[in-house]
């Protein structure tokens, strides 16, 4: 799946509501504290496992997907958590975020500030259980999650802070996993924000081990791309980016898998060198490729050939 891009109004709307947030934390540096924000925002956090009873008793009386009710009575909460394959919920009439206690404790973080992020959008209050193909297309219920994605990268990422760290050196795995810690986050929410936030041509993918696939796993997840890269090189795929990863990747279950320099040709058939690594952290590979340089090319005058930059 590619990275969905936000048209600027939205953006703008998002912003503002995420800036408040940071200006009432008095937020300067570091990492976010979700305590903090859903104290401010008057939020209640609980925990839940389908193998648990008392999951009923922490649960609203009635719950909306778009304006249809869909649970007329609390036990029904798990047979839609079950039917919409849910790790994690915000109920806007209760002012709860549901999550799957199930989950690694990293995935924690960012599915809590994910339902926060439909908390502090104003226009997401009868959109939160996403499409039940009725009341949703599949293309609102995308652009929803998008928006509610940007929304949270936003709150753990502070716009000034966060771009301040993402230019103070060359990028690379390594200095995400720099800055992933300095916020406080996963490598993967990190990742994303550097590729999506970067003026450059540059993109990332998270999904399967190459040389360790699993069957039932799509085997690129996310394909995300800056923008400058999506409108420059809208001709490259997830399905490319793969077999180039056979190409150079290790064995090993984690760690750095492999780097390599690579030619890759832009909708205009220019050729550009991008240097790609990738890194498994044992639940994902992330890859994440960077422009170097445009490759010269040969043209002939006469009965010469010259190399033009």
């Amino acid at each position: 799946m590619n990275n969905l891009f936000l048209d600027p109004r939205t953006v703008r709307d998002i912003d503002k509501v995420v800036d408040r947030v940071h200006q009432s934390l008095d937020y300067t540096d570091g990492a976010i504290r979700l305590l903090e924000v859903r104290d401010l925002l008057k939020l209640d956090l609980k925990y839940y496992r389908l193998d648990d009873p008392g999951l009923i008793d922490e649960v609203i009386h009635k719950l909306k997907v778009g304006a249809k009710q869909v649970i007329a009575r609390p036990g029904l909460l798990v047979e839609a958590i079950r039917k919409f394959d849910l790790s994690a919920l915000f109920v806007p009439d209760r002012k709860r975020i549901l999550i799957d206690d199930s989950i690694p404790d990293l995935k924690k973080r960012w599915y809590e500030t994910h339902e926060i992020a439909h908390s502090l959008i104003p226009w997401h209050a009868d959109y939160t259980l996403g499409d039940d193909r009725t009341t949703l297309s599949q293309g609102c219920h995308e652009r929803i999650e998008a928006e509610a994605n940007y929304g949270g990268g936003r709150l753990l990422f502070p716009n000034g802070v966060f771009t301040q760290h993402r230019l103070s050196s060359t990028m690379s795995l390594a200095r995400v996993r720099e800055i992933s810690k300095h916020f406080g986050n996963t490598i993967t929410s990190t990742l994303w924000r550097c590729v999506e936030q970067s003026d450059e041509l540059t993109f990332a993918t998270i999904g399967e081990h190459p040389r360790r696939p699993r069957d039932d796993k799509p085997r690129i997840e996310y394909f995300v791309r800056s923008k400058t890269f999506a409108t420059q090189f809208a001709n490259i795929t997830d399905t490319e980016v793969w077999a180039w990863m056979l190409e150079y990747c290790g064995y090993k279950p984690t760690g750095p898998l492999g780097t390599i320099d690579l030619n890759i040709q832009d909708v205009n058939g220019n050729s550009h060198v991008f240097v790609i690594e990738s890194f498994s952290n044992g639940y994902n590979t992330l890859t994440m490729a960077r422009w170097t340089r445009q490759t010269a090319i040969s043209v002939p005058v006469g009965d010469r050939r010259i190399l033009c930059p």
